[in-house]
């Protein structure tokens, strides 16, 4: 960028004639943003001059040179010490550059983890802002309103800027002074669904520059939550409670396949369509560790990996 301090010089060569002072040719000149320009009238007989600019005379512009401070059409008379003075110079069209809008092509990526998720299980979101260009972006803002749905566990540390929770708006906001071109950051946030279902959730971006493109200021992620939750200790002691591996809401997905294996990996259990009916029969306390896969119609297949600790504690 050019500073305010630097000047373009022009010269505008007023000549005699016989009996008063000539006329300069016709100019135009184009001053870029952050320069300055000075006209200069010459003459040799001159003792004033007088500046005009778009067809009026400039209040108090009556030297040899003038500091331009804004477009428009110039000319100047020259006036000799007996009182004679030039027609009006040719006209010299000045048109200063305006400043030039820095652009700033912010972008963002929201998404969860790949994994299948049940109800009130927590999961990751992750937020990835970037500046494509093609000037730096400052004054960056992310916001992510959270659903009624979602309950927020905790935020991250950003690898660029500050966060916090608003839990009155339950809502994120990202706050970073300023993304060079071409830079990224990230931020990820741990949350849990209360219910089963499809989760919507939106983040957008803006930054104190324009930017060109708005189509990718926002991000949407749809996650799929498992209406099933299951549990990670049964006490199969025979006293009516707690004595099988149940898994609430498992009967709404026939189609499954459970397995449960020993902490060698060998398979001890396994059934398909399983309807909560293991009691871990023949086998010790301890912790067990289970799989099991369910087909949900249009959304495939679903796994779920975990372990499970079985106590009999057994006291009549």
């Amino acid at each position: 960028m050019i500073s305010r301090t630097t000047s373009l010089v022009l010269g505008m060569l007023l000549l005699f004639a016989t009996t008063c002072l000539a006329q300069s040719a016709a100019q135009s000149v184009n001053v870029p943003y952050g320069a300055s320009l000075m006209l200069r009238a010459s003459s040799a007989r001159a003792v004033k001059y007088q500046w005009i600019r778009n067809g009026a005379a400039i209040p108090g512009a009556a030297l040899s040179e003038y500091r331009v401070q804004a477009s428009g059409d110039y000319s100047v008379i020259s006036i000799s010490q007996d009182g004679c003075s030039s027609a009006e110079s040719g006209i010299t069209k000045v048109i200063y550059q305006v400043q030039p809008v820095v652009q700033a092509d912010v972008m963002i990526i929201k998404t969860s983890e790949t994994r299948s998720v049940a109800s009130n299980e927590p999961f990751d979101y992750l937020l990835k802002v970037k500046n494509n260009g093609a000037g730096n972006a400052t004054l960056v803002k992310v916001q992510d309103v959270l659903p009624d749905k979602l309950q927020f566990l905790s935020i991250g540390t950003p690898t660029l800027g500050l966060a916090n929770y608003n839990s009155f708006e339950r809502s994120v906001l990202w706050e970073l002074d300023k993304m060079d071109n071409g830079q990224t950051a990230e931020l990820k946030l741990k949350v849990k669904s209360l219910s089963p279902g499809t989760v919507t959730n939106t983040a957008t971006v803006s930054a104190h520059e324009s930017d060109p493109n708005g189509d990718n200021n926002q991000s949407t992620d749809v996650k799929i939550i498992i209406g099933i939750l299951i549990p990670n200790v049964f006490t199969p002691n025979d006293d009516g409670t707690n004595d099988r591996f149940e898994i609430p809401g498992i009967e709404n997905y026939p189609d499954n396949e459970l397995t449960i294996l020993n902490r060698w990996q060998a398979t001890i259990y396994q059934k398909k369509g399983y309807l909560n009916e293991w009691k871990g029969d023949g086998l010790n306390e301890g912790t067990y560790f289970y799989l099991l896969k369910i087909n949900i119609p249009g959304e495939g297949q679903k796994v779920f990996k975990g372990y499970l600790t079985l106590i009999r504690n057994k006291s009549k």
